[in-house]
């Protein structure tokens, strides 16, 4: 079987893939590590969560679809 996650936008590169996870290089720079698992009929899915990484001044930022906590690591 093969497995195709179209998730590539135009100047995007994966830079790694390893056990339900994909790392992605968007464009701009950011990286987004991105989850993936195969559901109970077989079938692959991507999770709704991702992590992004991007440029900032060392804070964490968690949202979810009704709520959003930042918290500064240093």
């Amino acid at each position: 079987m093969q497995i195709k996650f179209e998730v590539l936008k135009k100047g995007d590169e994966v830079i790694n893939v390893w056990e339900g996870h994909i790392a992605v290089k968007r464009k701009n720079g950011d990286v987004e590590i991105l989850q993936y698992y195969v559901d109970n009929d077989g079938l692959p899915r991507l999770d709704d969560n991702s992590v992004l990484i991007t440029y900032g001044k060392g804070s964490v930022t968690a949202k979810s679809d009704n709520s959003s906590v930042e918290i500064t690591t240093f």
